[in-house]
């Protein structure tokens, strides 16, 4: 137990094991620098005073290379003295074995944020040992004088007064603390020694020579002292009075020394062997009884006495000061007036003090307020660095947020709001410097934030054409879903302080009616029936839409005052806000998600030709499709097979008697009365539900000969054309009866048909065949109120110079239309919505039906229909307008046209609109 080393704080068994707990003691502390090959070991000169390794020195022992600093101690209880040796980051060792550890820190905090935190714990350990010791040795690997020590001795010298008060009430605890060593708070004003652990190549010794030292070494030391004491004064880290500094230097004994030994380590199998051998006389000498240590103790004082230059020699001259009268190291007149405080306290009592200290000072745990704020003050003195910083960022950023205020409007949206924040934060960075310019970015951006969101904040509600409210933020305001607030993570925004308003997102459109004859400015729409409805029964009150005939869309209709929108479930979920490729954009809706219901039993008549199974490339399926009466059937065909009297246009009409025949009907479902849905009808809405109000409209214009393909539209019925796109398309389809049919639909005067000289009176097998001219048009028209037809999927229709259409709509009737194509009107690209579908009628016992289906999403959307149960038939010889919705929601939100003109092909009309049926008593009834 004599010689071993222990660490602080320290514990009962070290305690309990000092045998004269009441002698006096000196305490000796070392700390500094140290380089690699020293491992840490700053104390080598004390193992040479014991002739053993009593601090980690050989390179065959593991040491401490802990990047925290830890303090082991050595109590030489004979000769009644403590050493204390201080490791850590100041150590070479330390930082190169804990390099990974420190370069995933700098990368996360910055250099200067991990060097000060080093600082800073080195500087408490520091704080500790200048209040426990009565002699510290400063040691460094050359012989110069470390200007960075500075910084830390100014630094524990502003901060000790802070620390008196705690430091009294710590000692005013521990029992047998004297009054004077609790007045002062420390045992002396220590001595600073300084120990260089080499010299000038010119006075070091080699291991030939013997004797005394180089004649110019202490010449030396001298000078250096000198200056040494020249910059602790100019720095006013010591002074006359050594009481009131931080450590004293002693004005009559030498406190600095060079060693001049010859170099340790030349032959590194010559080290380790010394080493071993070392270790092996060190273990041989603690088995020796108390007789046989005093006599080597004797022995190896009176050789290192006999030297004239040692450091055991140095060392114990200030020690010997210590235990006979004490430090006294005033100077000038203040030597005799001023006496000096000094005690050697005994062991037992210092080791409570220790402790105590310890845990004060390092451990820093369950700290009071008084002593945070000294730790503070402490790191502030300190970190000079961190100072500079916070001064020069507290200057600048005053003016970094004048140039975000600078010409700001009264409300403005968040990418108006990043930009000017960027702006801001380019400023600040030209002039804030230090480790802080982090932190006063981040404090510089809430400010900003803080600044929008109280009152400049933009609402930023997106429309269902994809444009934010422009509005400044606010409640209330209709739209189809819950508000979407600007993207506030941390801070969700609370709009019940806001004023109540409509959303507006300031954009305007140019929008014909339902019929095209007149042109209206539109709002940028929040909600469906906005835009669906609303808007056009607006333009009716102007234009001759109120009053001509129409046919009605199934709608909800209430039996109780009571109803409600019907609560949707969603399958699959989406993420809100997100644009996929087909322009969809993704906000939640207050109808939640969609039931896995299909409209099957709701459509499964409306065509002659299954259109879901047309989409997946599936054949034409024969399918009698019932109407009201149960009279007749019809199939739409496209035979690719050899056959004479079937044209690639050939309607087939198959005339039955239900007299003869019988026929199951079909199952109708009736919608519900109490719950209406709340979005847009489509094939996955259930089946039982109908919307408030219709997306589609359906007129007709009057008689077909409003009509001629020698004029076109003109355009003071139809403004807004392009030149010569005002133009339908001629479609020649020809009809084949099979069976004769009845007298009172086809041999009457007024239905007779008439036939063409080619077909006229032909009959193949019972069969008549006869021709009937459509003209079909599908009109576009972009944002800007521009209108054109198309004449194919890829093509714009085009005519002569002298008005001739050369095109045909047998590539319109019988291919998918885009639902968006490129508008011509300028160089911009702005995309065109198919719009309105005109119809003309011919003067034929048959009637032109209709069945558009809408595909907006052609990654597997949904397809939205118009709810009737059966094709709509158009009566014989009128003009007719199908208006189709102006946006498309879906139960995961709007259908945006694409931004892209290359990306045209997204979304599309099905094929399959137009058909012919046989004309009978009962048709679609108008609404006049």
């Amino acid at each position: 137990m004599k010689y071993k080393k222990v660490y602080l704080p320290f514990d009962e068994q070290f305690i309990c094991s000092i045998q004269n707990p009441a002698k006096p003691t000196i305490v000796v502390s070392i700390f500094g620098k140290s380089t690699l090959a020293s491992k840490s070991c700053k104390a080598r000169f004390v193992n040479d005073f014991y002739d053993r390794p009593i601090f980690d020195s050989s390179l065959v022992q593991d040491t401490n290379s802990k990047l925290q600093s830890s303090i082991e101690c050595f109590h030489d209880e004979a000769g009644g003295i403590v050493y204390l040796h201080l490791t850590g980051s100041f150590d070479s060792l330390s930082i190169t074995q804990n390099i990974d550890e420190l370069s995933t820190e700098i990368e996360e905090k910055g250099f200067l944020r991990v060097w000060s935190t080093l600082k800073y714990n080195y500087a408490c350990s520091l704080l500790f040992l200048f209040n426990i010791s009565h002699i510290l040795v400063l040691t460094h690997p050359v012989p110069i004088f470390d200007a960075s020590y500075l910084s830390f001795f100014k630094a524990l010298d502003c901060s000790r007064s802070k620390f008196l008060n705690i430091i009294k009430s710590t000692l005013s605890k521990i029992p047998n603390v004297s009054s004077s060593w609790m007045e002062n708070g420390r045992l002396c004003s220590p001595r600073l020694l300084f120990y260089y652990e080499s010299c000038p190549d010119e006075f070091k010794k080699n291991k030939q020579t013997t004797g005394p030292c180089h004649p110019g070494l202490k010449k030396a030391e001298h000078s250096l002292e000198d200056q040494i004491y020249s910059i602790l004064r100019k720095r006013r880290i010591i002074s006359n009075i050594s009481i009131n500094s931080m450590f004293a230097i002693p004005a009559n004994q030498e406190y600095v020394f060079m060693d001049d030994s010859p170099d340790q380590i030349l032959d590194w199998d010559e080290f380790l062997t010394n080493s071993l051998i070392t270790m092996c006389n060190s273990s041989s000498v603690v088995i020796k009884d108390s007789f046989n240590d005093c006599e080597v103790e004797d022995i190896l004082e009176n050789d290192f006495l006999n030297k004239s230059h040692n450091i055991k020699k140095f060392l114990f001259d200030h020690i010997e000061v210590a235990f006979k009268k004490g430090f006294d190291d005033n100077i000038g007149r203040h030597a005799i007036t001023i006496a000096n405080y000094f005690e050697a306290p005994d062991i037992g009592t210092w080791c409570q003090v220790a402790n105590e200290m310890y845990n004060l000072f390092i451990i820093a745990k369950d700290l009071d307020e008084e002593s945070k704020i000294a730790m503070e003050a402490l790191r502030s003195f300190l970190d000079i660095d961190t100072n500079f910083s916070e001064r020069r960022c507290r200057k600048v950023q005053p003016i970094a947020m004048a140039t975000y205020q600078e010409n700001l409007p009264s409300h403005y949206n968040r990418n108006y709001h990043d930009t000017r924040v960027a702006q801001a934060l380019s400023v600040f960075a030209q002039h804030a410097r230090g480790p802080l310019f982090d932190d006063y970015i981040q404090i510089l951006i809430q400010d900003c934030d803080q600044l929008w969101q109280s009152g400049r904040q933009m609402c930023e509600t997106l429309s269902l054409t994809g444009n934010p409210c422009t509005q400044p933020l606010h409640k209330g305001g209709t739209v189809d879903g819950p508000i979407k607030e600007p993207e506030q993570d941390d801070n969700p925004v609370n709009r019940e302080d806001f004023p109540v308003m409509e959303h507006s997102s300031s954009v305007m459109y140019l929008s014909a009616c339902n019929c095209g004859h007149k042109q209206g400015t539109r709002e940028d729409p929040f909600t469906i029936r906005t835009a669906n409805y609303d808007f056009y029964q607006i333009m009716a009150k102007d234009c001759i839409c109120g009053c001509l005939d129409r046919i009605n869309f199934p709608v909800f209709q209430p039996s109780t005052q009571d109803f409600r929108a019907a609560q949707l479930f969603a399958k699959p979920p989406v993420i809100a806000g997100r644009k996929n490729s087909a322009g969809l954009l993704h906000t939640p809706t207050q109808m939640g998600h969609t039931q896995g219901l299909s409209l099957g039993g709701v459509f499964a008549s409306c065509h002659s030709v299954d259109p879901i199974n047309d989409i997946l490339g599936e054949e034409s399926r024969n399918r009698e499709l019932p109407d009201r009466q149960g009279l007749i059937s019809v199939e739409l065909t496209n035979r690719q097979k050899n056959e004479d009297t079937i044209s690639s246009n050939q309607i087939v009409i198959r005339v039955t008697d239900t007299e003869s025949e019988t026929k199951e009907k079909s199952l109708v479902r009736q919608p519900s009365t109490t719950e209406y849905l709340p979005g847009m009808l489509h094939t996955d809405s259930p089946n039982s539900l109908l919307p408030q109000f219709p997306s589609w409209s359906l007129v007709c214009l009057g008689s077909s000969c409003l009509y001629s393909h020698n004029l076109g539209l003109q355009e003071t019925q139809h403004p807004g054309f392009l030149n010569s796109t005002a133009y339908l398309l001629p479609w020649d389809v020809t009809v084949r009866l099979e069976h004769h049919p009845r007298d009172r639909y086809w041999n009457t005067d007024k239905n007779k048909i008439n036939l063409s000289p080619v077909q006229r009176g032909r009959k193949t097998k019972g069969f008549r065949e006869f021709s009937v001219k459509i003209f079909i048009g599908v009109e576009y028209e972009c944002p800007r109120g521009h209108r054109f037809m198309c004449s194919a999927p890829d093509k714009i229709l085009t005519t002569a110079n002298n008005g001739i259409v050369k095109e045909n709509g047998n590539k319109v009737s019988n291919s998918d239309m885009p639902l968006y194509f490129p508008c011509p009107c300028s160089s911009a690209s702005m995309m065109a919505q198919l719009m309105r579908i005109h119809v003309v009628t011919p003067k034929a016992p048959v009637h032109v039906t209709l069945n558009p289906m809408v595909q907006p999403d052609e990654n597997g959307g949904p397809i939205f229909v118009t709810g009737f149960d059966t094709p709509i038939e158009l009566t014989q010889s009128t003009y007719w307008i199908l208006r189709l919705p102006y946006v498309y929601a879906g139960d995961r939100g709007p259908y945006l046209p694409p931004k892209d003109p290359s990306q045209k092909n997204v979304g599309k009309l099905l094929k399959g609109v137009y058909s012919v049926a046989e004309a009978t008593t009962d048709n679609n009834k108008l609404n006049i």
